[in-house]
């Protein structure tokens, strides 16, 4: 099982960052930086504000090393549910193989862009006007 507390701290940590990231990226945009920009004159009031950006980017990334942190373990661990259910992991039989009723025949082919109405009017089928 994965650890509640790394993933609230991750929660936490994305969303703190994501808000200081985009919220705060409105406001050099209102006191008229240009968009996709990397460098611009000092002095102009957007300094602190692009501070404040690069801050939340770093929260962001810090919550996406938590994440991989979080989830770098194996997926079927001794101790997970799967495993105690005896449910089989993603490197056994069933996940390798299709399901024998479902094959490339049992598709129906489109014929025109609205197929339901050729279902419901089959004598006036769309794809004939096409």
């Amino acid at each position: 099982m994965y650890s509640e507390t790394l993933g609230k701290l991750h929660f936490w940590l994305f969303v703190i960052g994501f808000h200081l990231t985009f919220d705060f990226m409105h406001i050099p945009g209102i006191l008229g930086m240009p968009r996709r920009i990397y460098t611009y004159e000092p002095g102009r009031g957007w300094d602190i504000w692009n501070l404040i950006v690069t801050i939340g980017v770093f929260f962001q990334a810090a919550g996406l090393l938590v994440l991989s942190l979080t989830c770098s373990g194996p997926p079927f661990a001794a101790g997970s549910p799967e495993a105690i259910r005896g449910m089989p992991g993603p490197s056994s039989g069933p996940w390798l193989r299709p399901h024998p009723r479902i094959t490339l025949q049992s598709f129906q082919k489109v014929k025109s862009r609205r197929p339901l109405w050729d279902l419901k009017h089959p004598e006036d089928p769309d794809w004939h006007y096409e």
